[in-house]
């Protein structure tokens, strides 16, 4: 290690970065954590405690660029690239950028209707880990990020239920997708995840458990589940809207109003979320995402 790096490793250990809890029984707000340039693994070994614990983390008033991003995201693993390809960037295609903007040869993914609850990438065999959301460009009103605390949900899920849905799996399809987003955006249909052949049907559990933590969660995405496993349509239709009524009361579900500069980082596997429509007549909205790919060491451990 060089002088100056021995240097930002000393900073670093002697200020910590401190944690506000923001969500009602989960997410917090973090200030203090480097994020460019390099991190002490100590430093992010609490910051990724940090997310186990809170599930959601906000880290405020960043000045990033895409190159930024996708640096501090490998730092949690390899990265995804989203089966959108089209709406990723030229010249860093792991970060989707989700909006109504056009520019530099790249289109944002814009959706003008209603957006469901889910978490990121529960078609892919492996689902993702984590993702990380920067603010570019924020609306005056609208286009918000709610999450739901698919962990507390189930702690509280009565027993009954508990014992009905675990060992339950659900079958996850890109075309089911696609059909949803026919319906509820109809001029996106077309565009709606493009490659549902290379990535086939997956079953995954209704419940799921962290791999770091050990906690359960409901793994709940209904645009994206074409059925529940051993029982019929009607019924797995019913039952996940009788989950995801559940998971998705107030009192577990946090709001975030972006502000420019916020980087938001949330884990797939114990959180679903959703957005909030904004006037896209008369506002811009830019976001970057990058997405940790499923199995990822550092958030394992």
């Amino acid at each position: 290690m060089n002088q100056v790096a021995a240097t930002a490793a000393r900073q670093q250990a002697d200020v910590p970065f401190t944690i506000r809890q923001v969500g009602p029984t989960f997410g917090a707000e973090v200030r203090g954590m480097p994020i460019h340039g390099d991190v002490v693994p100590e430093l992010l070994g609490e910051f990724i405690s940090a997310l186990h614990r809170y599930r959601v983390l906000i880290v405020p008033g960043l000045e990033l660029d895409p190159a930024d991003l996708v640096a501090f995201s490998r730092r949690f693993g390899p990265l995804e690239i989203h089966s959108r390809f089209e709406n990723t960037l030229p010249a860093h295609r792991e970060v989707f950028c989700v909006g109504n903007v056009e520019r530099d040869g790249m289109k944002a993914s814009f959706n003008r209707g209603v957006e469901q609850w889910h978490a990121d990438s529960s078609y892919r065999r492996t689902p993702s880990d984590a993702s990380l959301f920067y603010a570019e460009i924020v609306p005056g009103e609208g286009g918000d990020t709610l999450f739901a605390d698919a962990t507390s949900a189930w702690r509280t899920l009565e027993p009954a239920m508990r014992r009905r849905v675990e060992g339950l799996y659900a079958v996850h399809s890109l075309e089911t997708l696609r059909q949803w987003g026919a319906r509820h955006n109809p001029e996106r249909a077309a565009g709606v995840d493009h490659q549902p052949e290379a990535f086939p049907p997956v079953r995954q559990p209704l419940v799921r458990s962290h791999p770091a933590t050990g906690a359960k969660s409901l793994y709940v995405c209904p645009a994206v589940i074409s059925h529940i496993e051993g029982i019929g349509a009607e019924e797995s239709a019913m039952l996940i809207e009788t989950l995801i009524m559940h998971v998705t009361q107030a009192r577990f579900v946090y709001c975030h109003r972006w502000r420019k500069g916020d980087l938001v980082i949330w884990d797939n596997r114990a959180v679903l979320h959703t957005a909030s429509l904004f006037d896209h007549t008369r506002y811009q909205r830019l976001m970057y995402r990058t997405t940790v790919a499923g199995g990822a060491p550092a958030l394992a451990d």
